[in-house]
């Protein structure tokens, strides 16, 4: 659905929990479905628009098919948590199979796929020709708007998108900048992924340069929810990373260089701050004693598993650090004992009163709720 421009910008202007209140209806309305989302190139790393994207698995009745557009990016519909079998298929090229690709309940899975052109074969079929028949009457057709170059951005290290993503509580300050307005290419498109060139709200005339790096975040409410909105709690995901590659005085045009999650109009920008690579710190001791709590996961989720980011209520006044590793653990109902360990996991972005950390191995499901024993 195309939305003006004028609209969009008066209602990023109200105020900022009424985005956050739609952010999270979107997330809220199927908490255990997902997506997959990619880009499609061939070997020179050129985009393949047109390529049949087929999702087959048990959960889902029929075969789910999708199309790359101009640009070679594909998004799903909402799927069931499952694993699925992905084909890639277009005409001249080899089709590709992802039998097992394991979606998680609330997950962006991220499969970018290259096509390989398929061998040459060569038929020669001798017939009679027949008489054209006469060409009908059509109406002339509206000439196409001729794509333009996608602006390339400077490379960013990969150790550095390692600080990208993830869940947190906000800081009490508001850092955006300015908010994602729409597609440059394709104002139809409501999702967005890597290598897509994006027009935000914000322009030369607020500082903003071409090669700068920003991240996308997006605010969600968790806790009580039928709470009133003035006693709301809410969280923050950054789902990507975006490049400014031209800038006007009252916009820019940015390029997606990485996302872990969905990007669409109505996201804030914020600078990008890096972080150095994540170092595990010396393995400790737990302290069952004093823990820290799980308070969300990405956009809300109450679930985690292996992989995915939560957030804790600890943070640097507390003594927590990058770093430091954690064992997940559940006591019995109003007992202090016995302990019941139900996972691992490392902190990779500490902040004065909250962490964010990386679940590295679970029995089971972590809750909102468990318990964190950081190791002392």
């Amino acid at each position: 659905m195309k939305v003006p421009v004028s609209t969009v910008v008066l209602a990023l202007v109200a105020a900022g929990a009424v985005l956050a209140s739609t952010a999270y209806r979107v997330q809220a309305a199927q908490p255990d479905h997902g997506r997959v989302s990619g880009r499609v190139t061939d070997s020179s790393g050129g985009a393949l628009p047109g390529v049949t994207v087929t999702i087959t698995s048990t959960r889902i009745s029929k075969p789910m098919v999708v199309v790359t557009d101009s640009v070679g990016q594909y998004v799903t519909p909402p799927l069931p948590a499952d694993t699925y079998a992905i084909t890639f298929e277009l005409p001249a090229f080899e089709a590709r199979v992802s039998p097992t690709v394991l979606l998680g309940p609330g997950e962006v899975f991220i499969l970018d796929r290259q096509l390989d052109l398929a061998a040459l074969t060569e038929t020669v079929t001798v017939t009679g020709a027949a008489p054209p028949e006469p060409a009908p009457e059509t109406a002339p057709e509206e000439p196409r708007r001729p794509l333009r170059a996608r602006p390339q951005p400077v490379p960013v290290p990969r150790t550095v998108l390692a600080s990208v993503c993830g869940p947190a509580i906000p800081e009490d300050e508001n850092t955006a900048v300015g908010h994602i307005v729409t597609h440059r290419d394709d104002p139809r498109r409501e999702l967005y992924g890597n290598g897509d060139v994006l027009v935000l709200d914000v322009g030369a005339d607020m500082g903003m340069k071409a090669g700068e790096n920003f991240v996308v975040r997006r605010r969600f409410r968790y806790g009580d929810k039928g709470a009133p909105l003035k006693h709301a709690t809410f969280g923050q995901h950054t789902a990507g990373l975006i490049q400014v590659v031209e800038a006007t005085p009252a916009t820019s045009v940015a390029v997606v260089v990485y996302v872990c999650g969905e990007l669409m109009a109505g996201d804030s920008v914020e600078p990008f701050d890096p972080l150095p690579a994540v170092t595990t710190l010396a393995a400790g001791e737990p302290a069952f004693d004093d823990p820290a709590r799980v308070v969300f996961g990405a956009f809300g989720q109450q679930l985690g598993s292996p992989r995915q980011l939560m957030v804790i209520d600890r943070g640097g006044f507390q003594g927590v650090e990058r770093g430091q590793r954690l064992t997940i653990f559940r006591r019995a109902a109003d007992s202090p004992g016995p302990v019941v360990r139900v996972g691992e996991g490392v902190v990779v972005v500490c902040r004065p009163q909250s962490a964010t950390i990386r679940i590295e191995r679970a029995s089971e499901a972590v809750e909102v709720g468990d318990l964190i024993a950081l190791h002392r």
